[in-house]
């Protein structure tokens, strides 16, 4: 399946490393994890987003996860507190063409998170041009 993914993509010598992992950069800015989770029978797709997570960050991701809003793509924290999105995919059902379209799916996910978290930062340049935000105490 990662061969074939690979030839979708460009890249005929895709395959995972000794430890199962595949990781494949997009657009230089997202790196997806591809491993597959035999306990679960999935493949799984993880990326990155993000620093650490922190409170406010945990907030917005289980409001993002309310109603299955992501699509099946779910928010977490690694194990290094790092914030993750990622996507199962039944190990039965994926072909390359549906792992693509998982990819996409999950990239499309990290955009809008990104994107939410964006609007969800305070414009730290606007407080500074605000006088109000020097008579405020600390």
């Amino acid at each position: 399946m990662l061969s074939e993914l690979g030839q979708m993509l460009g890249i005929p010598a895709l395959a995972p490393s000794e430890g199962g992992l595949c990781q494949l950069a997009f657009d230089g800015r997202h790196l997806v994890q591809i491993v597959e989770h035999g306990a679960r029978g999935q493949i799984l797709l993880s990326c990155a987003v993000g620093g650490k997570m922190d409170g406010a960050q945990a907030l917005l991701a289980a409001q993002a996860n309310f109603m299955q809003a992501g699509g099946g793509v779910v928010a977490c924290a690694a194990p290094d507190g790092r914030m993750h999105l990622q996507l199962g995919v039944a190990r039965a059902e994926c072909r390359a063409d549906t792992l693509m379209a998982a990819i996409d799916a999950l990239l499309s996910q990290v955009e809008s998170w990104e994107q939410r978290c964006a609007r969800a930062e305070p414009d730290v340049d606007a407080l500074r041009r605000n006088p109000a935000f020097m008579m405020q105490s600390v």
